[in-house]
């Protein structure tokens, strides 16, 4: 028997959900025209105005063929073929089919040369169709940028990014399996110099619209670029408020001093590789950057002020196990843990020559996150308390209308597809 104020909470609930639907249909008619922020070239978009692609299933998609891309990138890398084709044709685009099998969303595909390949989506049909029926529409179109973009037949248009991705360096101070850049082992470095750095920050800069986008220095390992110090100092001075590193951690280990430099730089966030609690949790990268490695990041980067967001790359049958503890470590240290980013594995760099066997048993989908975290901690329904990351502009949009016209930068909006990327707003009772 529940307590009396849940029934009173579920009527308010209802109310406010009936209330609502009956505003938003009234507010279709005699709309007015919204505002042009200073931020921006063209109008804020009324939500009937947003675009979204083709969702639910059976559906057809644009996709790639891996074997095609890989042989097409090893061509131009070869001098055989020229890098504009990547403009100029559609290399590797086959059409693939999104169905259900199984009680599972599977994407199937079939490539005139290579074959039939296959995979899940999600291993929770409601799951995805919530996570799909949530996504609010696409951002206003990308302007400003026309010496600086060139999609080729790419169709993806909107918006500019939430995050702003410079790869300092391929070098590495260590050597993971999996690792999606392939880093240190390409056969050749790859280093920005410092006007590469300066040329890429003040380009996306410049792109409208003008939103609170972040910069997040990545590789390889960036700490180790020579410029890293630098690159984060220059990104706050043009305007990036959210400076972010995706890190290994080893050298804001080994010296409290250069954690402090980095957030004296201005450096926000340490997004630290993360792979579980313990070190055989992270001995499946066969390194010696183990967990105790990861505490003294932690503790030296908090000292200095900088936030610190574990990253967990999650293998099926590897370290999922670990799901639950990663979030318990995170309620455990509120002070030092801002948030976590799980990611399920990506077969790419040095792990896209694996067997179809090993990519089968390995897959992990956020359908797999969600249950697990439940599963694991108690905590959240998938169907209930999880949302696609661009849900976020549901709550952005209604800011930029509060900060009026005149704001210098807009809020940040992830526009990505609701079957890229979740995030669970917990109900507990």
């Amino acid at each position: 028997m529940h307590k009396p104020i849940k029934y009173a909470e579920k009527g308010l609930t209802l109310a406010a959900d009936a209330g609502f639907r009956v505003f938003d249909f009234l507010n279709r008619f005699n709309q007015r025209p919204s505002f042009t922020p200073a931020w921006a070239d063209k109008p804020l978009l009324k939500s009937h105005e947003k675009v979204k692609p083709p969702l639910g299933w059976p559906r057809e998609t644009d996709s790639l063929c891996p074997k095609c891309v890989r042989e097409a990138r090893q061509e131009i890398l070869d001098g055989k073929r020229d890098y504009k084709i990547l403009l100029n044709e559609k290399v590797g685009e086959i059409k693939a089919t999104i169905i259900e099998r199984d009680g599972k969303i599977m994407m199937v595909k079939d490539c005139p040369v290579h074959g039939h390949f296959e995979d899940v989506m999600a291993i929770d049909t409601a799951f995805f169709k919530h996570l799909e029926e949530s996504f609010p529409g696409s951002d206003m179109r990308a302007h400003n940028d026309e010496k600086l973009h060139n999609p080729g037949s790419s169709t993806i248009k909107y918006g500019r990014g939430s995050v702003l991705t410079i790869d300092l360096t391929n070098r590495c101070n260590m050597m993971c399996d999996p690792c999606f850049m392939d880093a240190n082992q390409v056969g050749f470095v790859h280093e920005l110099g410092w006007d590469d750095i300066k040329t890429l920050l003040d380009n996306a800069i410049s792109i409208k619209p003008k939103r609170q986008m972040s910069v997040q220095f990545s590789g390889g390992e960036p700490t180790i670029s020579p410029y890293f110090l630098d690159a984060v100092r220059y990104a706050r001075k043009v305007g990036y408020n959210s400076v972010q590193a995706a890190t290994n951690g080893i050298e804001f280990a080994k010296s409290a001093d250069f954690a402090q430099a980095a957030a004296d730089a201005g450096l926000r966030y340490a997004y630290l590789q993360f792979d579980g609690i313990g070190n055989a949790a992270n001995s499946h990268r066969l390194v010696g950057n183990l967990f105790d490695v990861k505490l003294r990041a932690i503790e030296n980067l908090h000292n200095a002020g900088v936030d610190i967001v574990p990253v967990i790359t999650i293998l099926n049958g590897i370290n999922n196990e670990q799901v639950g503890r990663v979030v318990q470590f995170a309620l455990d240290n509120p002070k030092k843990i801002n948030f976590l980013s799980f990611q399920p594995v990506s077969f790419t760099g040095r792990d896209e020559e694996i067997t179809d066997e090993r990519r089968h048993a390995q897959r992990y989908t956020l359908s797999h996150l969600a249950h697990d975290v439940k599963d694991q901690t108690g905590i959240g329904e998938p169907v209930r308390d999880w949302f696609p990351i661009s849900f976020m502009g549901t709550f952005t949009d209604s800011a930029d209308y509060v900060h009026g016209p005149q704001a210098d930068w807009g809020q940040l909006n992830c526009g990505c597809h609701p079957n890229c990327g979740v995030g669970m707003a917990v109900m507990i009772d």
